[in-house]
């Protein structure tokens, strides 16, 4: 009698221990790193580094990139498109009456930069009449008084 409770605890004791050893797999399975899944893990970050700073790049550039831009330039541009509304000589004349700088190191003077910036900023367009909404021209020329102060 003895030798059959004996193997029925032997028994036992295989099935605890296996248990235990499947549980202890489980509970160090999150925690336990093979070289691949290090790896694998390095590329994912990587690579989602390199996409964040690609599409910052992209935001600097589309923004005008790290060095300011030409406000001079937006703004005619902004004047010249909202004249392109108008018809014959209505036109011919609303370009006409677009302030220019003929000298290009005079349009790159920080305080017509500034100005010209103001310009951008509150242009709004009136198709019927090509140039700048009274609202507009009224923001414009704060924005202008303000840099004077």
């Amino acid at each position: 009698m003895k030798k059959a409770s004996i193997r029925r605890d032997d028994h036992l004791d295989a099935v605890l221990r296996g248990r235990e050893v499947l549980a202890d797999a489980v509970r160090e399975q999150p925690t336990t790193h093979t070289v691949a899944r290090s790896i694998r893990k390095q590329r994912v970050t990587l690579a989602r580094w390199w996409i964040a700073f690609s599409l910052a790049v992209l935001a600097l550039a589309a923004c005008g990139g790290g060095k300011r831009s030409d406000t001079y330039a937006k703004a005619t541009q902004a004047q010249e498109q909202c004249c392109e509304n108008l018809q014959g000589d209505a036109r011919a004349d609303c370009l006409k009456k677009i302030v220019r700088v003929s000298d290009a190191d005079v349009q790159k003077t920080s305080i017509n930069q500034q100005q010209y910036a103001c310009v951008v900023e509150h242009f709004t367009c009136d198709a019927k009449t090509g140039h700048a909404t009274q609202a507009s021209a009224q923001q414009q020329y704060d924005c202008i008084a303000e840099l004077e102060q």
